[in-house]
C-alpha cells in the first residue's frame, strides 16, 4: 500500500504588538493601520519569489492571511512600570506561496520589509535601546515552514516562542478556527490536570 506524500506546512507566522504611541496612533490604531501595509509587503516579497511565475493581479487570490484577534498581555521582561501591549499574529499560507521554498536568503528580505515598516509606525531600533522595552511597534518572525535560520539579523524559528503566551495564544485562535478545538474529556481521576 502506498501513501500519499503529505504537503509541507510552508505557513509564515509573524507576531505583531504594540504598548506605546508612535506615528499611526495609539497601539490598536497603530497595529490596524499597519495590517494593510503588511499584507502588501508580503505581497510584493511574494511576487519577487515567485517573478515571472504568477500575475500580479492573481496574488492576492492565492494567499491567505489569517489574523487573530488583539489581545492585551502583560509585557515580559523589560521596565516594570511600561504599558501593557496590544498583540496579535498572521499566519500565511497559500497555493502559490508554496511554490517557493523557504529559504535564507527569502527569509532576511522578508525580515528587512518588517524592519521598514517598525520604521514607518516610529520605531527606531538602537543598540542603546532598552532591552524588552516600550515598543511602538514589534513585529516578529516566528516561522516559516521547518526554515532554520541563524544569523544576526534573523533567527528561526523564534527562540523564545515557546515562552511568548502573546504568541502561542493568537496562534492557536487562528488554528482552532480551521483544524477545530480539541475537546476536553473527563478522565474521572485517572489523569489529574
Amino acid at each position: 500500500m502506498t501513501y500519499a506524500k503529505p504537503k509541507p506546512n510552508l505557513k509564515l507566522v509573524i507576531s505583531i504588538g504594540a504598548n506605546i504611541p508612535g506615528n499611526l496612533g495609539d497601539p490598536i490604531k497603530t497595529i490596524a493601520a499597519i495590517r494593510p501595509q503588511l499584507e502588501k509587503s508580503i505581497i510584493d516579497w511574494n511576487i519577487a519569489l515567485n517573478c515571472p511565475k504568477i500575475q500580479y493581479q492573481n496574488i492576492d487570490k492565492s494567499l491567505s492571511f489569517k489574523w487573530a484577534p488583539l489581545f492585551e498581555t502583560d509585557p515580559l521582561g523589560g521596565p516594570a512600570d511600561q504599558p501593557k501591549f496590544i498583540n496579535t499574529v498572521l499566519v500565511v499560507d497559500g497555493d502559490e506561496f508554496e511554490s517557493v521554498s523557504p529559504n535564507e536568503k527569502a527569509a532576511i528580505s522578508l525580515m528587512n520589509k518588517l524592519l521598514e515598516l517598525e520604521k514607518i509606525a516610529g520605531r527606531e531600533r538602537k543598540k542603546s535601546e532598552i532591552f524588552w522595552g516600550p515598543r511602538s511597534l514589534d513585529i516578529d518572525f516566528i516561522s516559516w515552514g521547518g526554515l532554520q535560520v541563524n544569523t544576526e539579523t534573523l533567527i528561526l524559528p523564534h527562540p523564545r516562542l515557546s515562552e511568548r503566551n502573546f504568541v502561542l495564544i493568537p496562534l492557536t485562535e487562528i488554528l482552532s478556527k480551521s483544524q477545530g478545538r480539541p475537546k476536553r474529556i473527563n478522565t474521572q481521576n485517572i489523569w489529574p490536570e
